[in-house]
């Protein structure tokens, strides 16, 4: 039967033993001459048999009518194009120009799932049945994405032109995502629910050769039937048996209805509808660069050199300043569709010289290094060493650094100690400056710190205003402390000077040097334990130098 499921032919042997089981069962419990809990016992397996034969029946579901089939689901749509990107220079001359993208492509939609086919319910079955399942709709295609606007780099020479450029680079817009099919319908039931009649027959057997041989009853089973006896016993009555014993006589007699069972139809499912594509994501605009001028200038903030190699040469410095900013739509023409914020690149410039205005020679100097750099305002800064002497001449158009002076960085940091005076007296000793350069600073200070146990306990000061001339015995530092330590210098007692210097140059750069002096008090000798030391100014200055 087309578009039904048969039961399993194992199925129907099965269900015809348990019922002859069932049929046994009971002639036992009826005529056997057994205790009567025995018997109960033996009525009970019979009805637990006859409920499972029962349900097995029921469970079994067939499925009438063909399933539909699934909508196609729709395609995607294509991206749109970007623009590409574009240089503009501004001009009195109207331009129009369109970097816009392209919109993104529709998805396309979906099929419908198909309605189920070949939905004819037979009629009367012995199983339960429903209607086959409706298709799926396809899902939607998803939108396309606009193409990106493309990007700008806009040059002026005032303002007034960029109202001649009409710039278009707005993002295409998105694509629609496409519709999601309906659902298709399943296979609809035409008899909901009806029921099936089982009578019973028995098998009589008689034998053929012997006179007045009675019918005997060999078997009983169960038959599908109206439950009418003489419409059954006419058009229901069941097949004869093969292959029987020749020497008896077979028959069938009608016992009557036995069973009656329910059965039922559901209707098909219905598909489930598909979903609707994905809209495309707009473009996005495309970024505008403005450039004051007509070209972007390599860039260059920072320049160092020694100073011989910068006397009289122009030495230009140039910075980009990249600001972001709005406002764009008010500065361009009529009819331009771009973003309102865009990015601004100014450069600010400045150059520098050095003139040298001093009878000594950068070398007499140490030719140190001078290094200069541009700010975001166009402002010069200059990193000049503190030994040079020098004038900062401002004009529009550049800066000179005019050289009038200075001293070698080398000659710096050069004191010694000599040692102690008039018989060994701690409190007496004299320094020299081999760097001879009382003369040629603003000022010179020598501090004594006194430390005892290695902790700090007395300071003394000695500023000095170097003025001229001076005798060629000047640099000689002849110091006393008077009675200023008195309380700290007992005989026996280990003590420590620091003497720090600090050199101010004429351009008021204060370089700081020093050293270490231990002794005992009482045992001093002309030659002490002496360490000398350098600021890290100082270091960093001729570390500069002898690179």
């Amino acid at each position: 039967m087309t578009g039904f499921t048969q039961l399993k032919p194992q199925f129907v042997t099965h269900l015809g033993l348990l019922y002859q089981k069932f049929y046994l069962i009971h002639l036992t419990c009826v005529n056997i001459n057994q205790p009567l809990q025995y018997i109960l016992k033996l009525c009970l397996l019979a009805t637990i048999v006859n409920s499972l034969a029962a349900n097995v029946v029921a469970a079994e579901v067939q499925t009438f009518g063909q399933a539909g089939r699934n909508g196609v689901d729709g395609r995607s749509g294509r991206d749109g194009n970007s623009a590409s990107e574009q240089i503009i220079r501004a001009s009195e001359q109207l331009q129009p120009i369109d970097l816009s993208g392209t919109d993104g492509e529709a998805g396309e939609s979906a099929t419908s799932g198909e309605q189920a086919s070949g939905c004819q319910q037979e009629q009367d079955v012995t199983v339960n049945v429903c209607g086959a399942k409706g298709g799926n709709g396809g899902h939607g295609g998803d939108g396309g994405d606009g193409g990106r606007g493309g990007n700008a780099t806009v040059y002026f020479e005032s303002l007034s032109q960029l109202k001649n450029v009409v710039l278009r680079n707005r993002g295409g817009r998105a694509g629609v995502g496409g519709k999601g099919g309906q659902a298709g319908s399943g296979c609809n039931c035409t008899q909901p629910r009806w029921s099936v009649n089982y009578c019973t027959w028995a098998l009589m057997v008689q034998q053929i050769n012997v006179a007045n041989a009675e019918w005997k009853e060999i078997k009983r089973e169960l038959f599908r039937c109206t439950g009418d006896a003489f419409y059954d016993e006419q058009q229901n009555r069941p097949q004869q048996l093969l292959n029987l014993d020749p020497n008896y006589r077979y028959g069938w007699k009608y016992i009557g209805l036995s069973q009656q069972r329910d059965f039922t139809c559901e209707n098909g499912l219905i598909g489930q509808p598909g979903r609707n594509g994905r809209d495309g994501e707009p473009g996005s605009y495309g970024q505008v660069l403005l450039v004051k001028g007509t070209e972007i200038p390599q860039e260059q903030i920072s320049y160092s050199n020694r100073v011989s190699l910068l006397v009289d040469r122009s030495i230009r410095l140039i910075k980009k300043n990249l600001s972001k900013k709005t406002g764009l739509r008010s500065l361009l023409g009529i009819g331009s569709d771009v973003r309102d914020s865009y990015r601004l690149l100014e450069t600010v410039q400045g150059s520098f010289k050095v003139s040298w205005q001093t009878v000594k020679r950068p070398q007499d100097l140490g030719d140190p290094l001078l290094k200069a750099e541009i700010t975001e305002l166009g402002k010069l800064q200059f990193y000049i060493p503190g030994t040079l002497d020098y004038i900062l001449n401002n004009s529009q158009n550049q800066t000179e650094i005019a050289i009038t002076g200075g001293i070698h960085p080398k000659r710096l940091g050069r004191f010694k100690f000599i040692g102690f005076d008039r018989f060994a007296d701690p409190r007496n000793f004299t320094l020299l400056d081999e760097g001879k350069l009382l003369g040629e600073l603003k000022t010179v200070k020598l501090t004594i710190i006194l430390f005892q146990n290695n902790s700090k306990v007395s300071e003394m000061s000695y500023p000095l205003v170097p003025h001229r001339p001076y005798p060629h015995w000047a640099d000689a530092y002849q110091i006393n402390l008077g009675d200023r330590f008195d309380s700290w210098l007992q005989p026996g007692q280990p003590v420590k000077y620091e003497i720090r210097i600090e050199q101010t140059t004429r351009f008021g750069v204060t370089y700081t040097s020093g050293m270490k002096i231990g002794f005992v008090v009482d045992k001093i000798t002309h030659s002490p334990d002496i360490q000398y030391y350098s600021g890290t100014t100082l270091e960093n200055l001729l570390r500069l130098i002898n690179k």
